[in-house]
C-alpha cells in the first residue's frame, strides 16, 4: 500500500472516530442523567452536558479532576470506599452520595458504575451514571417521617392502651380481691355468729349439767341437809334434759355438715321447725326477724329430717339475701287435701303437709319466675350465690314424692311452699314386742362383742348391755375383735364404732368378721358416719345404726331390733323372744332427742330454800333479792334453786323487757343482778347500761357463754360489774356474790 493510501485510511479512520464521538456525545447528551467516565487514577476523562446543567460549569471544568470538588465531603468517604470494592471485586457499584449544585444546595445522586479492564486484566478506570433522586429522596424522607411520627404515635398508644389495660387488670385484680376479702369476711361473720351461737348453746347446756349434777353431789354427800328425793329426780332430769338438747345441737350441724346419715322416717314437721328456727335465728342475725305459725294438729311426713332441715336453710338464706335492710321470715305450717288442680302446684291428689315460708324481701320478677329453680340460676352477685339453693330444695322435695310452689311479686315479698306427702299409718316394729314403758333384754345368754376404742364409751355400752342381760365381750380395735371371733363362735351380735384406730374402721371391720362368720349381724354407732358407712348420703339397705350419743332405750332397742331380724332371717324361731320382760330400771345416756325445754314466763321464786350444811356450805347471807335475768329455762331454774339455797330470793326474767319490768317492780329489795349476754329481745349488753343507768349503784353479775366483753368505757363509776363464764359450778357463783359484797 503506498502512502497515500496509509494517509487516506488514518483520515477515514478518524473521520469514524469523530463521527462515533459526536454519535455518543449527542446520546449521552440527552440522557437524563449524568454520564462520567474516569481514568485509572480517578481522574474524570469525561462527562456529558447534564454536568453543566446540574452544577452551572462547563464539562471541561470538570476533566482531569477527581470527584471530591463536588462530592458532599462527609460523603466522600463512602464513594471512594465503593470505588474500591468495585475495583478489588470487579463489579458494579452503587451509592448515594450528595453533591453541591451551582445554587448551592445539596442534591442527592443515585451513583452506579462498572469498573473497566483491558485483556490483561489491568483496570483502566471507571464508567457510570448519577441520577438526581433529590425529589425522591425528600419525599423518602418525609413520607419516612410522617411514618416514624405515625409510628410513635402508634406506639405512644399502645402503651397508653396497655397502661389502661394495666390498670384495668390491676382494678379487677383489686376489685376481685376486695371482694373475695368481703366474702371471707361474710363467711367468717356467718361462721362466728354459728359459733358463737353454738358455744352459748353448749355452755349453756354444761351449765344445766354441771349444776344439777352439783345439787346431786350435794343431796347425795348430805352436805344440802336430809335427802330430798323430788330434788334427786328433779336434778336427775334436769341434767338429762342438758345432755339431750346438747346431742340433738350436734344432730343438726352434723346434718347441716352432711356428716350424718340421712334416712327418711315418720318426722313430727313442728317439732323439727321449732328446732331448726332456734339455728335459723342465730345464724341469720338480729336484723332478721324469725317467727313460726305452726298449726297444732299438723300430720306427720315420711321424708329424710336432715334433707328438710338443709332445705329450710337454703330458703332461710335466700330470705335474707333479698332482705338487705333486715326483715321478717314466717314459717307456717298447715294440712293440705289437694284435688285435681292446685293454684300453686301441679301435684298428685291426695293428702299432704304445706310448709310455707314467706319473707318481706324485694320480691322476683315475674320473667325469671320460671327460672328460679334451674340449677346454677341465680340474681345475686357472681362469688354471693351459687344458684343451687333452690335446685338442691326442689330435687328434694320431689324425690320424696312431694312438690314445690312459689309465690311472689316485687316489692312485696315471696312465699315458697313445700308440699310433703301424709305419712301413712303403719304398725309398729314386729321385731320388738314391749308393754309401755319396758325394754326388750336379751334372750337365752345372748354374747355381744362390743367394738370401741374411746375405754369410757365401751366401759358405758358394755354394762348398758350387761344390765340388759347379754354377755358381753369387749375390744379396743378390729385386730383384738377378730381374735375374738375366731376363739369363739358363740358372738351373735358384731356392735362396731364406725371410727376405729390401726388403718381398719367399723365398715373393714365388719366384711373381715362376715368372712369368718358369715350371716352374723353387725349394729354400727357413730358420732357421724362420713363416706365409710353411707352412700350418697343415705344408710345402704340391711345396714344398722345407732347414732352417738345413744340412750339406753336407743341401745337396747337397736341391739333387740337386729337380733330379732336374723333369727326371723334364719326361720329359727328366735324372734318369738320374750317381749314383756323387762329390764331393771337404769338411768338412760343422754340421747339425741329433742328439746323439751320450753320457754316459760318470768316468775317469782321468792322464799328460801332448805339451808345449806353450815360447816360445808357458804353462808347462808339472809333474804336479799336478787334479779336473774336468763333466756335458757333450765339454767335460770338451776341457777335460782342454788341461789335460794344460799338463801337469797329470787326474780327472775327470761327477757329484757321483762327484767326491766322487774327491777321497777322490786327497785327497794333487788341488791344484785345476774344477766346473761344472749337474750332473745335486746343484746345483754345494753340491758346491763339500762340497768346501770336506771338503778345507779346496783352491782352486777355478767354470765355467758359467749366471753367476756368490755363495758368499762359506757359502765357508769359507781356501778360494780363481775364477769362469770358459762359453765360454771355454783359454788363459784356463791364466791362471786361474796366478793361483790352485797349483804343480806
Amino acid at each position: 500500500m503506498s502512502e497515500e493510501e496509509d494517509r487516506r485510511e488514518r483520515r477515514r479512520v478518524e473521520e469514524a472516530l469523530r463521527d462515533s464521538e459526536a454519535r455518543f456525545r449527542a446520546l449521552s447528551d440527552s440522557a437524563p442523567a449524568l454520564i462520567w467516565e474516569t481514568d485509572a487514577g480517578g481522574e474524570v476523562i469525561f462527562v456529558n452536558r447534564h454536568y453543566e446543567i446540574m452544577f452551572g460549569l462547563p464539562c471541561d471544568d470538570m476533566l482531569g479532576r477527581g470527584w471530591w470538588r463536588i462530592v458532599y465531603r462527609p460523603d466522600l468517604p463512602a464513594l471512594l470506599d465503593a470505588f474500591d470494592h468495585a475495583i478489588a471485586g470487579q463489579k458494579a457499584l452503587q451509592v448515594e452520595i450528595r453533591v453541591i449544585d451551582a445554587q448551592r444546595r445539596l442534591r442527592w445522586l443515585d451513583c452506579r458504575g462498572v469498573p473497566r479492564f483491558d485483556g490483561a486484566g489491568r483496570f483502566l478506570g471507571l464508567t457510570g451514571t448519577n441520577v438526581d433522586v433529590t425529589d425522591a429522596k425528600l419525599a423518602r424522607d418525609e413520607l419516612e417521617q410522617i411514618v416514624q411520627a405515625r409510628t410513635a404515635e402508634l406506639l405512644r398508644t399502645n402503651e397508653r392502651l396497655l397502661q389502661e389495660m394495666r390498670q384495668r387488670a390491676d382494678a379487677d385484680a383489686a376489685r376481685e380481691q376486695a371482694e373475695e376479702q368481703l366474702r371471707q369476711s361474710q363467711k367468717m361473720e356467718a361462721f362466728g355468729q354459728l359459733t358463737g351461737g353454738v358455744a352459748h348453746d353448749f355452755n349453756n347446756f354444761l351449765t344445766v349439767i354441771l349444776g344439777n349434777l352439783e345439787t346431786l353431789e350435794r343431796q347425795l354427800s348430805g352436805r344440802a341437809g336430809p335427802l330430798d328425793a323430788a330434788r334427786v329426780d328433779t336434778a336427775l332430769s334436769h341434767a338429762k334434759q342438758g345432755a339431750q338438747r346438747a346431742a340433738a345441737l350436734t344432730q343438726r350441724l352434723l346434718a347441716f355438715a352432711r356428716r350424718q346419715p340421712l334416712q327418711p322416717c315418720s318426722v313430727n314437721i313442728n317439732e323439727l321447725i321449732a328446732a331448726t328456727v332456734e339455728m335459723l335465728t342465730r345464724m341469720l342475725g338480729e336484723e332478721v326477724d324469725v317467727r313460726e305459725d305452726l298449726q297444732a294438729d299438723i300430720w306427720p311426713a315420711h321424708i329424710d329430717p336432715h334433707m328438710l332441715e338443709s332445705a329450710l336453710l337454703n330458703l332461710a338464706v335466700n330470705a335474707r339475701d333479698a332482705m338487705p335492710e333486715g326483715g321478717e321470715i314466717v314459717i307456717r305450717t298447715r294440712n293440705a287435701v289437694l284435688g285435681e288442680r292446685h293454684p300453686h302446684v301441679d301435684a298428685a291428689p291426695g293428702d299432704y303437709v304445706c310448709i310455707s315460708m314467706s319473707d318481706t324481701g324485694a320480691g322476683i320478677p315475674e320473667d325469671i319466675m320460671e327460672k328460679v329453680f334451674e340449677p346454677f340460676f341465680t340474681t345475686k352477685d357472681i362469688g354471693v350465690g351459687t344458684g343451687l339453693g333452690l335446685s338442691q330444695v326442689y330435687g328434694f322435695v320431689t324425690q320424696s314424692g312431694g312438690y314445690v310452689g312459689i309465690e311472689s311479686a316485687v316489692g312485696k315479698g315471696t312465699t315458697v311452699h313445700i308440699y310433703l306427702p301424709r305419712q301413712a299409718q303403719t304398725q309398729a316394729s314386729a321385731g320388738v314386742r314391749t308393754h309401755e314403758g319396758d325394754l326388750p333384754v336379751a334372750a337365752r345368754g345372748e354374747r355381744i362383742l362390743v367394738v370401741e376404742d374411746d375405754e369410757a364409751v365401751r366401759a358405758h355400752s358394755a354394762a348398758a348391755l350387761m344390765e340388759l342381760g347379754y354377755a358381753v365381750h369387749e375390744a379396743g380395735d378390729a385386730a383384738a375383735a377378730l381374735r375374738c371371733l375366731r376363739e369363739r363362735d358363740d358372738i351373735a351380735l358384731l356392735f362396731t364404732d364406725v371410727g376405729l384406730p390401726g388403718g381398719m374402721n367399723g365398715r373393714d371391720l365388719a366384711e373381715a368378721a362376715l368372712a369368718i362368720r358369715p350371716g352374723l349381724p353387725v349394729l354400727y354407732t357413730s358420732a357421724y358416719a362420713e363416706g365409710r358407712l353411707t352412700h350418697g348420703g343415705k344408710l345402704p339397705a340391711g345396714v344398722a345404726l345407732v347414732p352417738k350419743p345413744f340412750t339406753f332405750r336407743d341401745l337396747a332397742r337397736g341391739v333387740r331390733e337386729i337380733l330379732d331380724d336374723a333369727a326371723a332371717m334364719r326361720g329359727t324361731g328366735d324372734a318369738q323372744h320374750a317381749g314383756n320382760a323387762t329390764a331393771a330400771p337404769a338411768m338412760e345416756m343422754a340421747g339425741a332427742t329433742s328439746d323439751t325445754a320450753g320457754r316459760g314466763p318470768a316468775h317469782d321464786a321468792g322464799g328460801a330454800g332448805p339451808a345449806p350444811d353450815a360447816e360445808t356450805a357458804s353462808p347462808v347471807l339472809g333474804g336479799a333479792t336478787v334479779l336473774l335475768v336468763e333466756d335458757d329455762e333450765l339454767v335460770r331454774e338451776l341457777t335460782a334453786e342454788a341461789l335460794m339455797e344460799y338463801g337469797y330470793r329470787v326474780v327472775e326474767a327470761g327477757t329484757a323487757a321483762r327484767a326491766l319490768a322487774a327491777m321497777e317492780d322490786n327497785a327497794a329489795s333487788v341488791g344484785l343482778a345476774i344477766v346473761d349476754l344472749g337474750l332473745p329481745d335486746m343484746p345483754g349488753e345494753e340491758l346491763i347500761l339500762l340497768l346501770a343507768r336506771r338503778h345507779p349503784g346496783l352491782p352486777i353479775i355478767v354470765a355467758s357463754g359467749y366471753g367476756r366483753v368490755d363495758l368499762s368505757n359506757d359502765m357508769p363509776a359507781e356501778t360494780r360489774v363481775s364477769f362469770i363464764q358459762k359453765p360454771y359450778k355454783l359454788q363459784m357463783l356463791a364466791t362471786v356474790l361474796q366478793e361483790m359484797g352485797v349483804a343480806p
